[in-house]
């Protein structure tokens, strides 16, 4: 047998292993994970102030109105998702000097086929794509805009997607613990993102 022929036996040979391979169904490429966004600021760079209590000249005893949510957008939602979930908690403060994180804003049964949070969401329990807000601390029922006194340093405040594989049986306006007893075994992809801020 001619260099040639031993040269086509090969890649023939080649071929047919890699099309057996493929029909004993060998694993394929993962799929890209959940990636959250925002258009406002980078992962991990400044919170504008557009999106603290002090925004419009605010304080830490401005009405939650005074703060505008900032807009998020997210991508490759895994196979399964029946809605989507968003935490925001800040994990330098401590409440009363204990051990719980606080937390700023809870939101869930965002729609599946939502691909991003607008700027600006009302406070109150349900918003009108069906997504519905937690009441969190200081009884405010949505997004509470941080504050950063001036002298404690940089603050870290995370922003938690969560693609759920249902719908939550739990009704807007309820607490944040409520709503993490009724994630837990549904989570089936999350993404973090987290803005800093500091006076």
């Amino acid at each position: 047998m001619t260099m040639r022929w031993v040269g086509v036996a090969v890649l023939c040979g080649f071929s047919m292993a890699t099309v057996a391979a493929q029909q004993r169904g060998a694993p394929e490429p993962p799929a890209p994970r959940l990636k959250l966004t925002s258009p406002a600021f980078t992962d991990g760079g400044r919170l504008p102030l557009t999106f603290t209590c002090y925004n419009n000249g605010g304080n830490a005893q401005s009405p939650p109105e005074n703060t505008l949510t900032p807009p998020f957008q997210w991508a490759n939602a895994p196979k399964g998702t029946a809605s989507f979930a968003l935490l925001m908690n800040g994990t330098d403060n401590h409440p009363n000097k204990g051990m719980d994180m606080e937390t700023f804003w809870v939101l869930w049964n965002i729609p599946a086929t939502a691909t991003q949070i607008p700027q600006g969401l009302k406070i109150g329990p349900e918003l009108p794509d069906g997504s519905r807000q937690a009441t969190g601390q200081r009884m405010i029922v949505g997004y509470r805009g941080p504050c950063a006194p001036a002298g404690v340093g940089q603050l870290h405040y995370m922003f938690n997607l969560f693609a759920v594989d249902q719908m939550l049986n739990v009704p807007g306006g309820a607490a944040e613990a409520d709503v993490r007893k009724a994630l837990d075994g549904h989570i089936i992809g999350s993404s973090i993102f987290v803005g800093t801020l500091e006076r």
